[in-house]
């Protein structure tokens, strides 16, 4: 039975949306269209096994076309590394890594925009750098939200900062993979210069011609701390019997594509949110510092943060 080529397995909030964009444009690659497909990471796709996966996202895609997802929850969930490296051994992995201080801050606001999370940024700074805090989600897996955020027993805002020690969480995939089986790229290149990065994941494919898709250099995913229709609004809808009859008849592509543009044309800025205080930087940078070497390590190379 084949396995997945590569998985992008993030980081979350680091523009993996728009390199899963670019590649699925090559006509050799297939991903599924609803981008996060996380069968190692969601208790029904991994209980229900690895043929039934290929069935519900690759059925009838030719073998010789290279497999591969798009799954930023993996560079979250403790038991992500293992479970790929015991199913799918031989995989390329693919990380895309953002200043883990913007990371952190773009993930706060995506959590006042959910109305999951009412601190102000400082105060969920000072509760989440608390080392029992950090002790404690970096062993927690990720929350599902089949049931929706509001819903979700373990919030999104539990794990802003543990989520952004790249460092930790890379050096446990190189406990299973070895090193050219993992690309790091890095947000601010993608976005300075997306043909280069692209031309080295590709490269990283086994592809020596380059690839220029059509949306090259569009961004995805723009960011932002508030909705135009509530969340509970959303919630309520999809509890609706009617509506999920209606919406588990849709075929997955066109979920995908819903899912997307509802995203899209649902956010809106909120000026009085200007990013992390002088304070919270400090912090953080403060945090992140050994796990920037630690990343460092594993690259051999610099970042391209200034901070650090």
């Amino acid at each position: 039975m084949k396995q997945l080529d590569f998985i992008i397995i993030g980081a979350q909030k680091s523009a993996t949306t728009s390199l899963f964009k670019y590649l699925i444009e090559h006509p050799d690659i297939h991903m599924p269209s609803d981008k996060e497909a996380p069968f190692f990471s969601d208790s029904n796709l991994y209980k229900n096994g690895w043929e039934q996966f290929t069935q519900q996202y690759f059925k009838d895609i030719p073998e010789n076309k290279l497999w591969g997802t798009a799954t930023p929850q993996y560079m979250g969930d403790p038991r992500a590394a293992q479970r790929i490296a015991k199913q799918n051994p031989d995989v390329r992995l693919i990380a895309i890594l953002r200043n883990p201080i913007d990371r952190t801050y773009s993930h706060y606001t995506m959590s006042i925009r959910r109305e999951i999370e009412k601190r102000n940024f400082d105060k969920a700074i000072n509760d989440l750098l608390n080392s029992e805090h950090l002790e404690k989600y970096r062993k927690e897996t990720p929350p599902e939200h089949e049931k929706g955020y509001i819903q979700s027993k373990n919030k999104d805002n539990n794990f802003y900062c543990v989520w952004s020690e790249y460092g930790r969480i890379l050096s446990q995939y190189r406990e299973y993979f070895t090193a050219e089986q993992m690309l790091v790229l890095y947000m601010d290149e993608l976005l300075n210069d997306p043909q280069s990065s692209l031309d080295k994941v590709i490269h990283f494919l086994g592809y020596k011609t380059p690839f220029t898709p059509v949306n090259l250099g569009k961004k995805y995913h723009q960011g932002g701390s508030q909705v135009i229709i509530p969340n509970t609004w959303k919630e309520a809808i999809k509890q609706n019997l009617i509506f999920r009859f209606f919406w588990n008849h849709v075929p997955s592509r066109t979920r995908g594509n819903i899912n997307y543009w509802y995203e899209q044309l649902n956010i809106r800025k909120n000026k009085e949110i200007q990013g992390p205080s002088k304070k919270a930087r400090k912090l953080l940078t403060k945090h992140f510092s050994s796990d920037i070497k630690q990343l460092e390590n594993i690259t051999q190379s610099a970042v391209p943060w200034p901070e650090f």
